[in-house]
């Protein structure tokens, strides 16, 4: 004869089953300021468009468990050699927003296979030493300015072309307005932010053509479980198939970026 079961044992067991099931799983990420798309202001709360995409990232996600959250921590905006580090090393479970690099792959970041965005990288000059850009050879024997640590240095790598690198966005835009460079190359939003932060936006301007086209990833610690990319890239496509994406990149990039432009 079978023994019945309590009828308080029974909702035990459904309770603890319900929770096991909803438990999220969270992905931690780290804080990297992100000039224009994503940062930290002084009041420790995250701003930047990058953070708009994350919140709809997260609501797609709900119904699988997963949600994406940035970990703030009493450093602030971490530099972005220490973000990468923290998620090779396992502090971190992933960086939201990296452009793609063969090198870090080999160190061991494992990229989702759907972007988060594309944005162009351009090249800036200066309004009063214009020139045509119409690819690569228009950047023989100028001098170009690219922030230390962007990942296209080697389209330029050539005896013709003269590379300077400077340490942060800001002083390779002042560089440009005083004419130490006779261009500088760098994504739309970055360096446009920079440009109207600083007050130069009526020295320098971009060429039409853009040098690159910059697809931002999401690059996961390699022991993230593989299913949680998976839903996530699901996710993403949903989200720029629904126009979602676009309509927060057109909001927050394109359409301020025209005005000044």
């Amino acid at each position: 004869m079978k023994q019945a079961v309590p009828i308080a044992l029974m909702l035990f067991m459904i309770i603890i089953a319900g929770n096991v099931s909803a438990e999220t799983t969270i992905i931690e990420l780290p804080v990297y300021r992100s000039a224009g798309q994503f940062w930290l202001d002084k009041d420790g709360n995250l701003q930047g468009f990058r953070l708009k995409v994350l919140e709809e990232l997260n609501k797609v996600l709900k119904k699988d468990a997963i949600e994406f959250r940035y970990r703030i921590t009493e450093w602030g905006n971490i530099p972005i050699k220490r973000c990468i580090k923290g998620i090779l090393d396992g502090d971190y479970d992933a960086y939201f927003g990296l452009i793609y690099s063969e090198k870090r792959e080999k160190k061991g970041l494992r990229y989702s296979k759907v972007e988060i965005y594309s944005i162009p990288t351009v090249v800036w000059m200066n309004k009063d030493n214009m020139f045509e850009y119409a690819g690569l050879e228009s950047l023989r024997g100028k001098n170009i300015g690219i922030v230390l640590g962007y990942p296209y240095l080697h389209d330029i790598r050539n005896p013709d072309f003269i590379v300077r690198r400077p340490e942060n966005d800001e002083t390779n835009v002042k560089m440009l307005a005083d004419g130490m460079t006779d261009a500088a190359i760098d994504n739309i939003v970055r360096t446009g932010t920079v440009i109207a932060a600083m007050g130069f936006s009526d020295k320098i301007t971009y060429a039409a053509k853009p040098f690159k086209v910059s697809k931002f990833h999401i690059a996961y610690n390699k022991n993230v479980p593989e299913h949680v990319g998976n839903k996530t890239d699901a996710a993403l496509a949903k989200l720029h198939q629904s126009g979602v994406i676009k309509k927060i990149l057109d909001d927050n990039v394109y359409d301020p970026l025209s005005k000044q432009h």
